[in-house]
């Protein structure tokens, strides 16, 4: 039999064995300048935690933007990547809370305008050739919108819809100018209803612009951009004529569906400077969400695009942006909300491969750590949000939010061998009024 004290040297032996073992968490701040660490303690102490971007959750823990989502009147939603998930989840989730807590009208979004009004006809319960919300977000074209977080969206827009009178009904509406096939149709409806006459010229104007291809390099181009302006004026010289003759509605929409193909016709004329195609790209984006406001009177609107367009910048090629002409025409009747992320998978072109492919890639903000991102990610939330219209009492984040540092934001493509790229001079306060950031994130599901 083992005497007592065998015992006790047992016991003390096998506790410093267990005490050896217990692995000890890396401190998360370690390695942070006394500045960056005043920055990340004051960060702490205004932060509004958020648990997750799914938008079918209760809404409880948006309510501390109630006061600051109450005084605008059009909402940019943005996204920090084209092809995060937790970002598509979190503006989906802040269009229904302002839907059903801020009497919001409508959504526009970083699409063709023509297409747009199909799906729009489609949310609305009015017969297209969608079967599904997955049909309509395939339409999209562009691979960031053909995604089910884009599906999931529409789904609930026509869910909402359903059952409610047409007033009451909440709409989506494109803003882009990328894209002119869609258009053609919404003229050639209107004209058949209230001038069948013109409508052989407007299947000429068709046929130049397939000649063409699409390519301003082509003989039928010019054709075709002499045409537009014609059109155009045959719209504002028989205005009250067709109003009556086809509705104050229609004929708005077929209107601007042909200013739109004007502006499609700039921007694709313009492709040979590519920085001279991006300033009119965001000047007439932000004229096209004006025309909403102000035409169809939708004085309250959330606009979904990425975080470049709307945030109140220069553009990519040191223009305004759309969103700072937005600031500018509306003032605090614009409210910007900016989507950020320390670490994560993302969907995006890899752009370091010769054939492009659409890949799911990633960044680690440990490896550009003089990043927003980088000492956003130390906060003792995941996730949460900061309201940057109240400036914070703590000099060292006050100066910190109104200071330029770089920023990640990517777009459609990424190369992961050059991250220093994707990296943008903006101050967070003043660009934003709303920063919703999380610390992980994951890749957006194509359909």
């Amino acid at each position: 039999m083992f005497s007592p004290t065998y015992r006790l040297f047992c016991l003390l032996g096998l506790s410093l064995l267990i005490a050896s073992c217990k692995h000890t968490d890396p401190d998360p701040n370690q390695g942070l300048s006394t500045s960056q660490l005043a920055v990340v303690q004051a960060l702490n102490q205004v932060a509004l935690p958020i648990q997750d971007a799914d938008p079918t959750r209760s809404f409880a823990d948006l309510s501390p933007l109630d006061s600051v989502l109450a005084k605008a009147q059009v909402i940019g939603l943005g996204e920090g990547t084209h092809g995060t998930h937790e970002f598509f989840q979190m503006k989906d989730r802040l269009f229904r809370y302002i839907v059903q807590h801020q009497s919001y009208q409508a959504l526009g979004f970083e699409a063709d305008f023509g297409l747009c009004l199909t799906i729009n006809r489609f949310i609305h319960g009015e017969s297209t050739s969608f079967g599904w919300t997955t049909d309509a977000a395939r339409s999209l074209r562009l691979w960031p919108w053909q995604v089910t977080e884009v599906s999931d969206l529409l789904q609930w827009m026509k869910d909402y819809n359903t059952g409610k009178v047409a007033d009451q009904k909440i709409s989506f509406y494109g803003f882009d100018c990328q894209s002119a096939d869609d258009n053609f149709p919404i003229v050639s409806e209107f004209l058949s209803t209230v001038d069948p006459a013109s409508v052989a010229s407007m299947d000429s104007i068709v046929n130049l612009y397939s000649l063409s291809g699409g390519s301003s390099t082509h003989a039928a181009w010019q054709q075709y951009s002499q045409r537009l302006p014609t059109l155009y004026n045959l719209f504002v010289n028989h205005e009250a004529q067709w109003i009556a003759a086809g509705g104050q509605q229609a004929y708005q929409l077929a209107r601007h569906a042909v200013r739109v193909l004007i502006q499609n016709q700039d921007v694709i004329s313009s492709n040979q400077a590519t920085c001279l195609s991006y300033s009119k790209r965001e000047q007439y984006m932000a004229e096209n969400i004006q025309w909403l406001y102000q035409t169809l009177g939708i004085h309250k609107l959330g606009l979904w695009a990425h975080s470049g367009h709307v945030a109140n910048v220069p553009s990519s090629c040191g223009s305004a942006s759309m969103g700072y002409l937005l600031k500018q025409q509306l003032g605090s009747k614009y409210l910007i909300v900016g989507t950020s992320f320390s670490n994560g998978t993302f969907t995006a072109i890899d752009a370091s491969k010769t054939n492009l492919p659409l890949s799911s890639l990633s960044i680690q903000s440990e490896s550009i750590k003089s990043t927003s991102n980088y000492l956003l990610g130390k906060v003792q939330y995941p996730n949460f949000m900061l309201n940057l219209t109240q400036s914070p009492a703590d000099s060292s984040l006050r100066n910190w939010l109104r200071g330029t540092q770089p920023l990640l934001l990517i777009g459609a493509g990424y190369d992961g061998s050059n991250p220093q790229k994707y990296l943008y001079n903006y101050p967070l306060t003043g660009s934003f009024d709303v920063l919703i950031h999380f610390r992980d994130t994951t890749p957006t599901h194509i359909l």
